[in-house]
């Protein structure tokens, strides 16, 4: 008998604090539950910017693979310019000759038309 009244009096405690468990227990779920429509849109939006970051990570792949082909081209350019630099300067120098020989000649053929017409009045 002293048992059952124990058994009495510990289950009067006990299912008072059982029930305050399970009650707590089913609000917390209830909240996560709850939670899930928030969880599932903010997923949404994480799986969104994922997608902005791949196609702006597939943007700069192609600017660089742009960018390498512009310093290709440019190198080859720079390369050009080395080798056509001497070219440039000796028929630079070539055409300086040229144009001095000209103008020498000019000034000869002028100084003999002066010379003739200086003659040409000295005879009289």
């Amino acid at each position: 008998m002293e048992t059952a009244v124990i058994a009495l009096a510990v289950s009067q405690l006990l299912v008072p604090l059982l029930q305050g468990l399970l009650s707590r227990r089913q609000a917390k779920h209830e909240a996560a539950v709850e939670q899930v429509p928030l969880l599932v849109e903010r997923l949404g939006t994480v799986a969104a910017d994922v997608r902005d970051i791949k196609a702006e990570l597939r943007r700069v792949g192609e600017h660089d693979s742009l960018l390498k082909q512009v310093d290709l081209r440019l190198k080859a350019l720079e390369s050009w310019q080395a080798e056509a630099r001497p070219q440039l300067a000796r028929a630079s120098s070539d055409t300086h000759l040229l144009m001095g020989e000209r103008s020498a000649r000019q000034m000869h053929h002028a100084a003999n038309v002066v010379a003739a017409q200086d003659a040409g009045r000295a005879r009289p």
